[in-house]
This record gives structure tokens, C-alpha cells and sequence, in this order.
């Protein structure tokens, strides 16, 4: 998994990921473990992605960090969209797109990534599942087929 960036924040260290998975009762795959250790989120030179079904085409504009100093961060994302039930459970958002649709990550089985299409979500519900859109079946794939804009 190499990726190049045009900003990213402060390191990490495996405490810091630990006290994050213990302060929201989560586990998070090892791939995305070492993803954050390397660079703990930002802004990537090669972003763009579609959807495993060719339909949509996107960008990550930010991989959000664990680091609750920066505005954007995952535990806010999860707090937004998981702990209010926007979200499916096993969904995780770890990334947004230039139009603050969702990059998110499956926490509860084979780390794939998905398209949540925060176009489509109404208030006061979840978003529904044709909405959710597969783009990798891992996210180490995901990472390495990310191309540039």
C-alpha cells in the first residue's frame, strides 16, 4: 500500500488506534490499522475511484484521521453517521468525496469498501441500501487502484 499525498497529519501510534477502537467499542480490519500508522489520513495525489459496478465515478477528497485535533475526524464521522444510525452498523466512514458523499470501510468482515451516496439520504432516516455501492472487495485493492484526477 503505497500512497503519496498532497497533505497528511501527524503520525500515530498503535495506542492511539487502540484508544480509538476502545472509546467506540470497534475493531478495525489490519489493513486500515497500518493504513493509519503510515499516515493517519489526508489528502491523496491519486484519489479517484468508481463503483465495482462502473456507475459512479468519484474522488477521496479526504481520508479523515484518527487525530480529534483537525476538524474532520473519524471519531466525528462515527459519532455523525454510526452512532446515529444513518449508517449501517458495520460501516465505518473514513473518507469523503467533493460532494461530502462517503467513503466507508466494512468493520465487520472482509475490510471492503463502499460508496454511500449521501445525495440520496433524507433526514430522520437511514440511507437506504441502493445508496450503498460497492467499490472494492478489499481495502488494501481499494488503496492500489486508486487513480489520479
Amino acid at each position: 500500500m503505497n500512497i503519496k499525498y498532497e497533505y497528511s497529519y501527524n503520525n500515530l501510534s498503535v495506542t492511539d488506534i487502540e484508544l480509538f477502537e476502545s472509546e467506540y467499542d470497534i475493531n478495525l480490519p489490519s489493513a486500515y490499522k497500518s493504513f493509519l500508522l503510515f499516515n493517519n489520513g489526508g489528502k491523496p495525489k491519486n484519489r479517484r475511484f468508481k463503483t465495482s459496478d462502473g456507475k459512479i465515478t468519484s474522488s477521496v477528497m479526504l481520508f479523515l484521521p484518527i487525530s480529534k485535533e483537525e476538524d474532520l475526524n473519524l471519531g466525528l464521522f462515527f459519532e455523525k453517521y454510526n452512532q446515529s444510525e444513518i449508517l449501517p452498523s458495520n460501516l465505518i466512514p473514513i473518507g469523503i468525496d467533493p460532494a461530502d458523499s462517503l467513503i466507508c470501510l466494512d468493520i465487520y468482515g472482509e475490510d471492503k469498501i463502499f460508496f454511500c451516496d449521501m445525495d440520496y439520504f433524507e433526514e430522520d432516516n437511514e440511507l437506504k441500501d441502493e445508496y450503498i455501492l460497492l467499490v472494492s472487495k478489499h481495502f488494501s485493492d481499494f488503496i492500489n487502484s486508486l487513480q489520479e484526477t
